[in-house]
């Protein structure tokens, strides 16, 4: 009779920690992360992307350097006239010449953010479409950017990176308006 109640005692136990168990486990949540970089890096999008702007730059490089080549013109003439210039004059010329240079290099560097800015915010828009409909449908708790979620360790089995490329690559991506 008491190895029965014994039995039973354990057997109570036993249930206790195995519905705990479930409950535990049922509790837990669903949790996924991805890599933007390396989808930027892999898409077709990206590199499309990637070609473009370095094409872009290229093209500011010859413009900043015919814009250099005018500028040094424009300094060796002055050398040439110096002895016909006051020295203030020529200081102020050479200040001029020098805050020119500065600021075509300031814009040529603001048109390239502003074109990789361009080129990359529909991707990343689509790649956040994406992900926020696969968080849904595959019902994830959280999905985090391995980027900004600061994300030090995680196993292969939740990261997401490779389907969602996979969808970005099938999926068009919208012009910036």
């Amino acid at each position: 009779m008491i190895t029965v109640k014994r039995s039973m005692a354990w057997l109570a136990f036993f249930m206790v920690f195995v519905l705990a168990g479930a409950s535990a486990a049922a509790a837990s949540p669903k949790i996924g992360y991805f890599d933007l970089q390396t989808i930027l890096d892999q898409s077709k999008a990206g590199q499309t992307a990637k070609e473009d702007f370095k094409r872009e730059k290229e093209r500011l490089k010859v413009e900043m350097e015919e814009k250099g080549r005018q500028l040094k013109s424009a300094k060796d003439d002055l050398d040439k006239k110096k002895s016909a210039m006051d020295e203030s004059a020529k200081n102020k010329k050479m200040a001029e010449l020098q805050m020119e240079a500065e600021k075509y290099a300031m814009e040529s560097q603001g048109k390239l953010n502003k074109l990789s800015n361009d080129l990359m915010s529909p991707i990343v828009d689509k790649t956040l479409e994406i992900v926020r409909t696969m968080g849904k449908s595959e019902k994830y708790d959280y999905i985090f950017e391995v980027g900004k979620g600061g994300i030090v360790w995680a196993t292969e089995k939740d990261d997401l990176t490779k389907k969602v490329l996979q969808e970005l690559d099938r999926s068009p991506i919208p012009s910036k308006k």
